[in-house]
């Protein structure tokens, strides 16, 4: 590119998005971006990502009147974070080299930029070697990678989808919305199920590619998220948090070995989702975490964060009765009810061990911290079905 890829959103120019949109043939060869309006976005809803709508005012030629902008978000802590995990290269490929192969609902790339330093696959490499230190010195390795902000300019450009509702996680939703959402997962589940599953990249690895990693995480984090989940999850729940110290290494390790792999969107949640006028589901975005392991954990991550305490068990089985009844319909035998189940109440365990992650995040406003308590309200009436 002839121009700086922008870092922040305060760093586009018209000039910029007249030559990148041009260049991937998005707007017409003669088109010329005069001015454009920025409205922000997601303020408690993206955590590692800053967003704006573009309102584009042209001088010349044809392209889309608006358009969705999103780089790595301007909290130095959140941004770390998402470094850490690898976030923003993950995203820009998700569009530009995974999901052009996958039948999925999603927005249009417009363009997909992330300016590689060289250095990604050898930071994979790094962390998979760190495996072998000892679990007190991996931690001392995350809290440094943890604190590294510095990430490379990368920018996504998308298409608006203004047109479509968009969930709305605080507000959660009834099973009847819940079921066109998972019937759409199942579809993207079966289309990369087992031997389908593309192929392992640096950006594109199994959730159980450093399990001792995970552990380390959870392992500096365990005090301030238990003190965090104390005030919110019942003492059920509060049992299933202090029992993870010891089987979350283990829970890691025997789901992601034992249960079939596929594609996983990773955080697959209303807030990242939009619905047609007539209910059906338009796009999945937020493609950040996207990554390879047993589809069980989409699943359990959807229906612990969106559906009222209240809702019976009875109605949780029904869903993922449709979920399995579409893995079947689409082509994937190897994978009973019976099975699902099992590694449904496996996969919510395993995500309460994720959780403790939520402590190298800053929520931002009344919103972000109104998410994150009627998530673990949901979560805790979901645990109620695992026995201890």
């Amino acid at each position: 590119m002839a121009t700086t890829t922008p870092s922040r959103l305060d760093d586009i120019t018209s000039d910029w998005l007249t030559e990148v949109l041009r260049s991937e043939r998005a707007i017409s060869a003669d088109a010329r971006i005069e001015t454009f309006e920025r409205t922000d976005l997601g303020d408690g809803e993206g955590f590692v990502g800053d967003i704006a709508r573009l309102r584009l005012a042209y001088s010349a030629g044809t392209g889309p009147a608006t358009v969705i902008a999103k780089v790595p978000t301007a909290v130095a802590l959140n941004r770390a974070t998402g470094k850490s995990l690898g976030v923003y290269e993950r995203e820009v490929r998700a569009y530009d080299t995974l999901l052009p192969d996958v039948d999925v609902p999603r927005p249009r790339a417009h363009a997909a930029i992330y300016d590689a330093t060289g250095e990604e696959e050898a930071f994979l490499d790094q962390m998979i070697k760190a495996e072998r230190l000892p679990l007190f010195l991996l931690r001392v390795v995350l809290r440094k990678v943890q604190t590294d902000a510095d990430v490379p300019p990368c920018i996504l450009l998308l298409e608006d989808l203004a047109e479509a509702e968009m969930g709305n996680q605080v507000a959660g939703c009834d099973p009847a919305r819940a079921a066109i959402a998972l019937g759409v997962l199942a579809r993207l589940h079966a289309a990369g199920w087992g031997d389908a599953c593309p192929p392992l990249r640096h950006w594109f690895t199994n959730g159980d590619i450093v399990p001792r990693l995970f552990h380390a995480q959870y392992k500096n984090n365990r005090r301030s998220f238990e003190r965090f989940a104390a005030a919110r999850l019942s003492e059920h729940g509060m049992a299933h948090v202090k029992a993870i110290r010891k089987s979350g290494l283990a829970r890691i390790t025997r789901l992601h070995t034992e249960a079939p792999r596929t594609i996983l969107h990773g955080d697959f949640r209303l807030d990242n989702l939009f619905f047609a006028a007539d209910g059906s589901l338009a796009a999945i975005i937020d493609w950040q975490t996207v990554n390879r392991g047993p589809g069980v954990l989409d699943v359990a991550y959807f229906i612990a964060g969106s559906l009222p305490p209240d809702t019976p068990e009875a109605v949780i089985d029904d869903l993922l009765r449709g979920y399995h009844d579409t893995l079947v319909t689409a082509g994937v035998e190897d994978y009973p009810f019976e099975r699902l189940l099992a590694d449904y109440e496996e996969g919510l365990l395993l995500l309460l061990h994720r959780m403790s992650g939520l402590d190298q995040l800053e929520f931002g406003d009344d919103r972000g911290v109104a998410l994150m308590d009627t998530w673990f309200q949901r979560f805790d009436a979901r645990l109620q079905r695992v026995p201890l």
